[in-house]
């Protein structure tokens, strides 16, 4: 099994110039999945970036969905127009919203947080609301739970918090961890993933304190990177600035 990191440039909520760096996984049985998929505007660039790993759209397995957040699953109607045998996987906590059976949790607490807001705001998450609701939904293929490893070396670590059925993947083998958004790098140091639209803070920091029980000698987050020196002084000390 191999890791492949993707570059994606992409934009940051107040139109700041931002990278994605989602993850391919390719097995040595030949299928290859990518977790997370950006918005509708990545999708030539994530070409680009599979193509630099020998990887074409239509020789992708799987679209592996960490959580219902848009800018990890709007771009998915894309791969799905061009492959539609590419299956979808997300964790089992979180399968209906992804599929579109039940609300996602940020639109949820998008919708609910409109009556709170001051009103100079209202325009921007009103626009936000219409932008969760349109994004494209497709059936769930098959569910990963926590613990379930696969194909013998990939373990799916649920790591809840940012929102309910957040997972992130830990390879035994490179003891390196795809944190997806339990976790994000900014100035080089760790923090959590948006503290103001994370769903349960405390289970977010009991999240941090799980990757950090594995050890990991690497990890990719999808805001902001790789980390592979001073890891677990890194974890401790985002764990300190939220106990203080």
């Amino acid at each position: 099994m191999t890791i492949e990191i993707l570059e994606i440039n992409a934009q940051s909520p107040e139109g700041l110039p931002a990278v994605f760096t989602p993850t391919l996984v390719k097995f040595t049985d030949n299928t290859n999945y990518l977790i997370d998929c950006g918005f509708t505007y990545n999708y030539p660039e994530f070409k680009r970036e599979l193509d630099k790993f020998g990887v074409s759209i239509t020789d992708l397995t799987g679209v592996i969905i960490s959580h219902d957040d848009i800018d990890h699953l709007e771009g998915l109607h894309c791969f799905k127009e061009e492959n539609a045998a590419i299956k979808v996987i997300s964790s089992d906590v979180e399968a209906n919203s992804v599929a579109g059976i039940v609300p996602a949790e940020r639109l949820v607490q998008v919708e609910g947080s409109l009556n709170f807001i001051p009103q100079e705001m209202k325009p921007m998450m009103e626009g936000f609301v219409k932008e969760l609701k349109a994004i494209k939904r497709f059936p769930v293929d098959s569910v990963l739970k926590d613990k379930e490893v696969i194909k013998d070396t990939l373990v799916v670590v649920a790591t809840p918090g940012h929102t309910k059925g957040h997972i992130s993947f830990y390879d035994t083998a490179s003891k390196t961890v795809i944190a997806a958004d339990a976790i994000v790098v900014e100035e080089g140091e760790f923090n959590i993933a948006n503290p103001q639209f994370t769903l349960d803070i405390d289970a977010a920091l009991a999240s941090v304190e799980r990757i950090k029980s594995l050890q990991p000698t690497r990890i990719i987050c999808y805001h902001g990177g790789i980390v592979e020196d001073g890891i677990q002084d890194k974890l401790q000390r985002l764990l300190e600035r939220y106990q203080q």
